[in-house]
C-alpha cells in the first residue's frame, strides 16, 4: 500500500496553510468582522438630482464640481442591478459657492454618442483659455478617455476627441498632466465575468498604471504589475503621483521622473478600502471615498436596494515632500442609509461632497470631526 513520504507530507502541508491563508486573507478583506457606527463632520444632505452614482468628482479652483454619473460595474466584473441597464452617463455640476443649490446636468456639444457613454473617472486640465476635461468612458465595445472643453457660461461640454489604445484593458481613473498627456489605471486585465472573478480572487496583480501622451500617440506602461490600482491623482506641483487600492487597502506614492516613469517613494497603510482619490489643491491634504464593508459593497452592486456602508478617510500631510509624516483622520461614516458606496469625498472651503459608484449624491458642512 502506498504511503506518501515525509516529503510529500511536508508539501501538502505547506500548500494547505498557503491554501488557508489565502482564504482568510479574502475573507479578512471583504470586512466581515467590520461594523459601520453613524457620525458626520457637521450637517449633511442628500443632494437631489443624482439616483444613477457620482462616481467620481473634480472640483474646479473657483468651486465648481464636475461629476460622473451613470457608471457601469459590469465593466469591472461585477454582478450589477439588472435596473441599471437603462442608465444613461452624465456629467453633473455642482457649485460649492452655492452649496444650497442642487447639481446642473451639463450638454455635450459636438459629435459625441451619448448612448454609449457610461462615465468614470474624470480629471480635469486647467489653463487660462480652456478647461480640458478627461472622461473615462466603459463603452459597449472598448473602454476610452473621452476629451471635452468646458465652458462655464453655458454649462457645456464641448467635444473633442477620443482616446482609445490597446492598453486600456479596465480603465478605471485617469489624471491629466498636460493638455493631451495623463496617466490611467486599470485595475485589471480580464472584463469576462468568470475571468475577472478568478483574477480577483486569486490576486494576480495584472493591473498597471500607464502614461499616455494624446499629442503623439505615444504611451509606456510606467507601473507594469499591480493589484488593483483604482484611483489616480498628483500632488498640487504634479511631483508625485498617488494611486489607491481598495483590494491592498492602501495608497502608494510614487515620485514623476523626467522619463515619466514612477519611482515607488512610499505606502500608506488605510486599513479599509479606498476608491478615488482627492486632492486638496490649497493645502495639498488627500481625502477617500472608502467602501467600508466590501462584500455589502458587492451585495449593493446586485441590488441597490442593499445597503452599503460608506466611509470618508482624511490625510492631512505634515511635511512637504515624500516620503510623508501625516495624520489620519475619519471624517464620515454611514451604514448605507445616506449614501452607499461611498467613491470619492472631494473637500472645498470647509465642505465636503461625497460620490457613490452607483447610488446618491451628499453635501457635508465641516465643522469638526
Amino acid at each position: 500500500m502506498f504511503r506518501p513520504t515525509w516529503m510529500k507530507r511536508i508539501f501538502i502541508g505547506i500548500t494547505a496553510v498557503l491554501v488557508l491563508q489565502h482564504l482568510l486573507s479574502i475573507v479578512y478583506s471583504l470586512g466581515f468582522h467590520k461594523q459601520a457606527y453613524n457620525h458626520r463632520p457637521g450637517m449633511c444632505r442628500v443632494v437631489p438630482g443624482i439616483d444613477t452614482g457620482s462616481e467620481d468628482i473634480y472640483v474646479l479652483k473657483n468651486g465648481l464640481a464636475l461629476i460622473t454619473s451613470g457608471m457601469n460595474v459590469a465593466a469591472l466584473g461585477f454582478t450589477m442591478d439588472p435596473s441599471a441597464l437603462t442608465w444613461r452617463g452624465h456629467i453633473y455640476l455642482f457649485d460649492f459657492n452655492q452649496p444650497n443649490a442642487n447639481v446642473t446636468e451639463l450638454s455635450i456639444l459636438g459629435s459625441f454618442d451619448q448612448t454609449d457613454f457610461r462615465p468614470h473617472g474624470i480629471s480635469v486640465w486647467e489653463e487660462r483659455t480652456q478647461t480640458t476635461v478627461f472622461v473615462v468612458n466603459h463603452k459597449h465595445q472598448h473602454d476610452s478617455i473621452e476629451v471635452f472643453s468646458f465652458n462655464e457660461k453655458m454649462k457645456s461640454l464641448h467635444y473633442l476627441r477620443t482616446f482609445t489604445d490597446s492598453r486600456m484593458t479596465s480603465v478605471n481613473d485617469v489624471v491629466a498632466v498636460g493638455t493631451n498627456t495623463f496617466y490611467f489605471t486599470n485595475d485589471g486585465y480580464n472584463k469576462q465575468f468568470f475571468k475577472r472573478f478568478l483574477e480577483r480572487f486569486l490576486k494576480f496583480p495584472w493591473g498597471n498604471v500607464v502614461y499616455y501622451d494624446g499629442n503623439t500617440g505615444w504611451g509606456q506602461v510606467v507601473i507594469p504589475r499591480s493589484l488593483e490600482p483604482n484611483g489616480i491623482n498628483q500632488s498640487p506641483d504634479g511631483r508625485f503621483i498617488y494611486v489607491s487600492s481598495p483590494v491592498v487597502g492602501a495608497l502608494t506614492v510614487y515620485e514623476r521622473q523626467p522619463d515619466y516613469s514612477l519611482k515607488p517613494i512610499q505606502v500608506i497603510d488605510l486599513y479599509t478600502s479606498p476608491d478615488n482619490v482627492y486632492v486638496d489643491s490649497s493645502s495639498g491634504d488627500l481625502w477617500f471615498g472608502c467602501h467600508l464593508i466590501s462584500y455589502q459593497t458587492m451585495l449593493h452592486f446586485q441590488d441597490f436596494r442593499q445597503p452599503s456602508a460608506s466611509q470618508v478617510l482624511h490625510i492631512q500631510l505634515k511635511s512637504k515632500t515624500a516620503p510623508y509624516s501625516y495624520d489620519i483622520r475619519e471624517a464620515y461614516v454611514d451604514d448605507g442609509k445616506q449614501i452607499s458606496g461611498s467613491s470619492v469625498a472631494a473637500y472645498y472651503n470647509n465642505q465636503l461632497l461625497i460620490g457613490s459608484v452607483t447610488h446618491k449624491l451628499v453635501h457635508c458642512q465641516v465643522l469638526a470631526f
